[in-house]
């Protein structure tokens, strides 16, 4: 059974841990300041940044607040917190934005019903997961990750 409390993590050897919330992290190098729940990928030099429209590269979800050149961690599957930019339902997905979308701000995410067919569009490839839990407005709501 697992820990309860304040405990931020289950199960960690430094670099990989086992968040309370039910993610696997991964550390990594922040290429510029990070918020908790932002989505990012990985830039040429290796490090991690917010990832932004029409770049369907998302690799995972910031786990804490960190500043430029620092040691993040980052959810890359299980369950994490992401940051929206409004409402959130279960059973939708949770996806980056393209061009085409509205309020697009970067290291964000959109709730969306799945999108019609063809499904396999641009909108497939930045899907980083499914809500399981509801808000309303812009914050954190929870997301089972995946990546296409």
């Amino acid at each position: 059974m697992p820990e309860t409390g304040t405990k931020e993590y289950i199960y960690s050897n430094g670099i990989n841990k086992i968040t309370s919330t039910g993610g696997i992290a991964v550390l990594l190098i922040a290429g510029e300041n990070l918020t908790k729940g932002n989505i990012v990928y990985v830039g040429n030099d290796g490090k991690i940044y917010k990832c932004v429209v029409d770049v369907p590269d998302p690799i995972g979800v910031v786990y804490n607040n960190v500043n430029a050149n620092e040691s993040c961690w980052i959810v890359i599957s299980g369950i994490a917190e992401v940051l929206f930019i409004g409402d959130t339902t279960p059973g939708h997905i949770a996806r980056g934005f393209l061009s085409t979308d509205a309020g697009y701000v970067s290291g964000k995410a959109l709730s969306e019903v799945y999108p019609t067919s063809p499904f396999a569009s641009d909108k497939h490839f930045y899907e980083i997961g499914h809500v399981i839990e509801a808000r309303s407005g812009a914050g954190l709501a929870k997301v089972v990750l995946h990546f296409n």
